[in-house]
This record gives C-alpha cells, structure tokens and sequence, in this order.
C-alpha cells in the first residue's frame, strides 16, 4: 500500500518543470524589455529607424491580415451577392407581370386600331385633310390703334403660308397675314379685320367672330333664341373649310340686347411660343 501512495519522484518532477518555465517566463521578459529599451534608444538616436521599423512590420502584418480576413470578406461578398440575386429575382417577376400587362394593352390596342379601321370603311368614312404642325417663337408685338400683330421667327424657309392658323398654349391666337423669308406677320382674332366662323359649346350657335381691337370681341350672324350663358366655350366652327374646326378660341363674356361678347383665352402679351397649324 506505501508503495502506491509514495509520490516523492513525481512531486519532484513537477517542481522542476515549473521553476523551469519560470526562468523562461523571465527571461522572455528581460528579452523583451531589452528589445523595447534597444528600439526607444535608436529612435531617439536616428528618425528613420522607426520608419523603416513601421515599414517592416506593416509589410509582414498585411499578407498575414488579408490572410486572416480572406474567410470574412468572401463570406460579406457572398451574402451581398445572395442579397443582390434576391432583388434581382423579384424585380425579374414585377417585370413580368408588366410585361405581360403591356402586351394585353397592346392587343387591345390592335384590336381598338382594327374595328376603327373597319368602321370607318363602313361608313365610306370622309377623311379630314392632312395637317401639319409648326413651332415658332414670337419675336415681336405691334399694338395699333386700328391693328394688332405680332411677329414671328418663321417664314417661307419653314413652309409658313398666308392664311395659316395660329395657336398658342391654350387656344387660337390669330392668323398668318404676312410671309417673309425668316419671319411671318400675324393678325390676332381680336384685330379690326379678323373674321372667324365659330360655334358657342352648349347652345350649339354658329356665327362669325369680329375683332374689334379690344380684348372683347363680338359674335354675329348668330341664331337668335338660343340659350347662351356667360362663361359657355367658344370654339371654331370648320364652317368654309378654311381652318379645322373645334379649335377654343375663348368664353362668352356677356350677352344683353342680342350683343355676344367673347373675352379671348389666350394672355397675348406673355405668349413667347406659338403653333402654326398649316391646313
């Protein structure tokens, strides 16, 4: 029994080894201190050492940090990639849908094209003739006592004509009365010498709009007994075939003893563009 209990040879053992890691825990640490006294000397003696020292130990860490961090940044790029597929993927299905969405608009739009077609050919449907748009800007006004113009930087290099239409934001401004190479003189609707076939909307009233120099102008040769109201539209009538007709040109104003009066929509002394309907 003594002979198991007996742990003399071991006890001797253990103590060596540690008193052994303790002088190498101390010496390690004289070494070191050594090391940190010997690097704060040369510093101090030449500016470059720790630079070259920093250098040094920047050029061995990095491959070993980029190492290390190689797992992590592959593993961010992935999931960042996952993350990227998954948008993708529903923006690829939102797509489609409205792709799909598109094309039942765009079938029925044939279709629409179609029985259009066909209705028309039914009714030895009439076609309007062609009209071409042009824009031009004002360059100029000529407020008269007997006339209002204004000028316009297009002419016969534009394929303006006498006579042409005048549009400008809203409704018709006036009419072409004079062509130049570069540039067109127009008559306004509220000129002395203009006449225009119009229709009033609600009462369906034909007749012909007389300017008068003022911003009021005057509908006559109108029906009489027609239920016209101040603020009803006032749009060409197409009567004559000299201009298309639906074209707004501005409201009643005032109606009293058989006189219309119609204020013009468009504000001419802030118009900067307008459009010449050529038909």
């Amino acid at each position: 029994m003594k002979q198991y209990l007996n742990f003399g040879h071991k006890k001797s053992n253990l103590s060596i080894q540690q008193s052994f890691n303790l002088v190498i825990k101390k010496i390690e640490v004289l070494l070191f201190s050594f090391l940190c006294i010997i690097c704060i000397i040369a510093s101090k003696i030449s500016e470059d050492f720790s630079k070259e020292v920093s250098f040094i130990f920047v050029g061995i860490s990095t491959p070993i940090v980029e190492t290390i961090s190689f797992p992590f940044n592959s593993t961010i790029g992935i999931l960042t990639d996952f993350s990227d597929l998954v948008k993708a993927k529903k923006e690829n299905v939102i797509l489609k849908a409205e792709l799909q969405k598109m094309r039942s608009y765009y079938i029925s739009t044939l279709n629409t094209y179609q029985e259009n077609k066909d209705l028309k050919q039914a009714l030895n449907f009439v076609k309007d003739k062609s009209t071409n748009y042009r824009v031009a800007q004002v360059i100029g006004w000529s407020h008269q006592l007997f006339n209002n113009n204004v000028i316009i930087d297009a002419g016969t290099n534009r394929g303006i004509r006498e006579g042409n239409i005048v549009v400008g934001d809203i409704g018709v401004v006036g009419r072409i009365e004079h062509v130049e190479k570069t540039r067109s003189r127009l008559i306004l609707i509220n000129d002395s010498t203009s006449r225009i076939p119009v229709m009033i909307s609600n009462a369906r009233v034909r007749g012909i709009l007389v300017g008068n120099n003022s911003n009021l102008m005057e509908i006559i040769y109108s029906s009489k007994g027609k239920e016209i109201e101040v603020g009803d539209m006032v749009y060409t009538s197409g009567d004559g075939d000299t201009l298309p007709s639906g074209l707004f040109i501005g409201r009643i104003k005032k109606v009293e003893n058989n006189v219309i009066l119609v204020s013009m929509v468009e504000d001419i002394a802030n118009l900067n563009f307008v459009t010449i309907i050529d038909y």
